[in-house]
């Protein structure tokens, strides 16, 4: 889930290196600790034909303490360099992903985008939303510590997302989504002058709209690898479309972005269904940080906690409320 930090021989942090260097390489590495400065960025990349010389979205991966979840996970949505946009500032469309963790599971607990807004995922609960309501909700992958072989599994996840508003009970209802993981060595596009290609092992975990996957309206799917945290995210649509969208307005939607040339292509979700691919970022531009000494690294959560009414156990620990 977190990105590394490249180390000199004395275990010094080197700024603006990153584990994707190949001349010179990055020599030692370790995962980012909270509360250190970013000594890269991970930027997507732009479309062939033009767009911002630096992509268009950061998404760093760092962990953050807080007071009722412990050590999560902040994978930023930071869009920057086009329409007045700023990056290391949240502004318009801007958000995130907190990845939290239990024993055996991690799971996307809230989320932001330029949509719905600030949305909060919960398991199967009762009562007031606590933060164990949070830890089995969107399910990224289950594992067992002691197992030795390759990590990979499925399940059925039942969750619900709660709107601003909505975030203190309890839903009575919930969604159902089909959920695969496995492990698997994914290629990963460079940018320009950033050297060849890479290879990484890669965490991908698919999250189907629905328990099954042969009419499952949509796929999200997850790449996570030990050097960059989140690396690659794809939102697939089934075909037949929806009672929202037609198959005619589905399929025009899939061309248009296939022609950005923006992401390299992936394989199609399996179990029945087709799919047509609506959207990717690939956060494989690496980006030095704007301060020599290295970047803080709030932003999201950051944002989040300075707004009325937002959920206790995402704040600072020893924060007042």
């Amino acid at each position: 889930m977190i990105q590394n930090v490249c180390l000199d021989a004395s275990g010094a942090v080197l700024t603006g290196r990153s584990p994707l260097d190949g001349e010179p390489p990055c020599p030692t590495q370790r995962d980012l600790l909270s509360g250190e400065r970013l000594s890269y960025h991970k930027h997507d990349h732009r479309e062939p034909s033009g767009g911002p010389a630096q992509g268009y979205q950061r998404h760093d991966s760092f962990p953050v303490e807080t007071a009722g979840l412990g050590t999560v996970v902040e994978h930023s949505f930071d869009f920057g360099g086009f329409e007045g946009r700023r990056f290391g500032v949240f502004d318009k469309d801007d958000g995130g992903d907190v990845a939290v963790f239990s024993a055996g599971a991690v799971s996307i607990a809230a989320t932001e985008d330029g949509g719905a807004g600030f949305q909060l995922f919960v398991g199967e609960c009762q009562g007031s939303v606590s933060p164990a309501a949070l830890l089995r909700s969107w399910i990224v992958a289950t594992f067992d510590p002691e197992r030795a072989a390759p990590l990979s599994g499925e399940t059925i996840a039942r969750l619900k997302d709660l709107k601003s508003g909505e975030q203190q009970s309890c839903p009575s209802r919930y969604a159902t989504a089909y959920t695969r993981w496995h492990v698997a060595a994914v290629r990963y596009r460079a940018a320009p002058s950033q050297g060849a290609p890479v290879t990484l092992t890669t965490l991908i975990s698919d999250h189907y709209g629905g328990a099954r996957r042969d009419s499952a309206d949509h796929v999200e799917r997850f790449y996570f690898t030990r050097e960059l945290g989140g690396t690659r995210w794809e939102r697939w649509q089934n075909a037949k479309g929806n009672r929202q969208y037609d198959a005619a307005t589905v399929a025009a939607a899939a061309a248009r972005f296939g022609a950005t040339g923006r992401c390299s292509p992936a394989p199609m979700p399996g179990g029945g269904a087709e799919f047509v691919l609506l959207d990717c970022r690939e956060w494989t531009r690496i980006v030095p940080p704007e301060n020599p000494d290295g970047d803080p690294p709030g932003f999201f959560l950051k944002a989040v906690r300075e707004r009325p009414g937002m959920p206790a156990f995402f704040a600072a620990p020893g924060a007042r409320n």
